[in-house]
């Protein structure tokens, strides 16, 4: 089987414990409400009890909390888990915090649902999924969790500024669950998309949320590259801007299914 693209390589995913990637990720977009509906609607086992994997500072775990019995969610991050603990619901004593990978963080099993948020493309699969197939329910499932901002107008010229800034020379796009299912670690139920959810936001947090992702860690780029990227991002998106505000839409996506302990 072949191996991982380099530019999902470990020397990538440790640029979530850079503290200008912390400070920045509370700007992402939340997750859309028909999405949570949908995650809590797969939980049909008495368990109650979800597995957040890669939950960065919750910001799944944390809105899961309402609907079910309890949550455990597992960083790599201290600083991301630092950070959760501060945002609404991070103190809660249904949402219990463990810092360490998925591969190998002590488990408190069953777990009618494990949720893996813009996460899992990161992790060792041929470990990680076996470990969640073990931990779940006899009905329990995987959801692959992402919520992306819809294309707008200004988007084709955001796409022609990314690569000129990139930290991530290596970066390719990945068919996840395509390579999932290829090495026999996971059997696809279904899928669902959310229909476009309005998402207003200041032109500052929506460049800050680029600062949130590995590629573009403030610690790692130049303070020439920022002012240069920044301002490029302002550029293309202040003829759009309303009263000093950016009019956006925000799609949550999830595919679920069986993790599988490989043949």
């Amino acid at each position: 089987m072949s191996a991982r693209p380099k530019g999902w390589g470990t020397q990538h995913s440790e640029r979530f414990t850079d503290p200008s990637v912390i400070a920045a990720y509370r700007y992402r977009p939340p997750y859309p409400p028909a999405l949570l509906d949908r995650l809590v609607a797969l939980m049909t086992d008495e368990a109650r009890a979800v597995l957040d994997v890669g939950c960065g500072p919750g910001n799944l775990a944390r809105a899961l909390l309402p609907s079910v019995a309890r949550v455990d969610a597992i960083d790599v991050s201290p600083g991301m888990i630092a950070l959760g603990k501060t945002l609404p619901g991070g103190d809660d004593p249904r949402l219990h915090w463990f810092v360490g990978r998925a591969e190998e963080a002590p488990l408190h099993p069953p777990y009618a649902l494990v949720t893996a948020g813009a996460s899992l493309h990161w992790m060792d699969w041929e470990v990680a999924l076996p470990r969640f197939a073990d931990a779940l329910t006899p009905n329990g499932q995987l959801a692959i969790v992402g919520v992306d901002e819809a294309d707008e107008p200004w988007t084709p010229a955001i796409r022609a500024i990314i690569p000129r800034y990139s930290t991530n020379p290596d970066f390719l796009p990945i068919d996840l669950i395509g390579e999932l299912e290829r090495r026999g670690l996971f059997r696809k139920a279904d899928e669902y998309t959310t229909e476009p959810e309005p998402l207003v936001r200041s032109l500052p947090d929506v460049i800050e949320w680029f600062h949130s992702m590995s590629s573009f860690s403030r610690d790692l780029m130049t303070p020439e590259a920022v002012a240069a990227f920044d301002a490029e991002l302002r550029d293309a998106m202040t003829p759009y801007l309303r009263d000093g505000l950016l009019y956006t839409h925000s799609i949550g996506r999830v595919t679920w299914g069986k993790p599988l302990r490989k043949q």
